[in-house]
């Protein structure tokens, strides 16, 4: 089975459904906010941030441990993991950039002892071959082929910072502003220069 991961990063409040539907659009439409409203109580328990950071008990990860639990004791499931909003960014939800996906190991315990990793998520991924960080810098990577929209749109966000208000708040403009950094840079030379393959055990 193809696996999916249970989207509890939903944008409809911030791209609501415009326009008149009819049809089939309409029917996908309310058996979209239908789910989700079901679902809201689910995603609303595993969404607290945690408020004591020192506390060896995290009361706020009780409901998404188990819901880790349950997608990993279901071995069967095609449900592979869970995509949620970060709770550090404030504006996590206007940009999937501040997704996190969690993937929780399926294996059986002669699995876990046989192999080093999990068999399913180990072909669920193709990787590049690790490079060393301070190595792949001294690539002239600032011109490995040409600007990306990605990047075209962050520097005419930036220029708009610079005429009108300035940066208040920097942690939370680095969501619009990646694509100007050195991480969204050597990412885009990775992705251009090496080669994928699968993790070998």
């Amino acid at each position: 089975k193809r696996p999916k991961i249970l989207n509890f990063s939903p944008n409809l409040l911030n791209d609501p459904i415009a326009g008149i539907l009819e049809g089939d659009e309409l029917e996908k439409a309310n058996w979209i906010k239908a789910s989700y409203f079901i679902l809201w109580p689910l995603i609303i328990s595993c969404s607290y941030i945690k408020k004591n950071q020192n506390a060896s008990f995290i009361q706020e990860y009780i409901i998404p441990n188990i819901l880790m639990q349950w997608i990993s004791r279901r071995s069967n499931s095609p449900i592979a993991g869970i995509a949620y909003y970060s709770t550090r960014m404030h504006n996590a939800n206007k940009t999937h950039r501040s997704i996190n996906v969690v993937l929780p190991p399926k294996a059986t315990y002669k699995q876990i002892i046989a192999q080093e990793y999990c068999p399913r998520l180990q072909a669920l991924f193709h990787f590049t071959p690790p490079v060393s960080w301070q190595v792949l810098k001294t690539l002239d990577y600032q011109f490995v082929g040409e600007r990306t929209p990605d990047q075209a749109n962050a520097a005419t966000f930036l220029q708009r910072k610079e005429k009108q208000t300035g940066i208040s708040n920097f942690y939370e403009d680095i969501v619009e502003l990646y694509p100007l950094t050195d991480f969204y840079k050597l990412e885009v030379c990775i992705d251009r220069l090496f080669e994928y393959s699968t993790i070998s055990c």
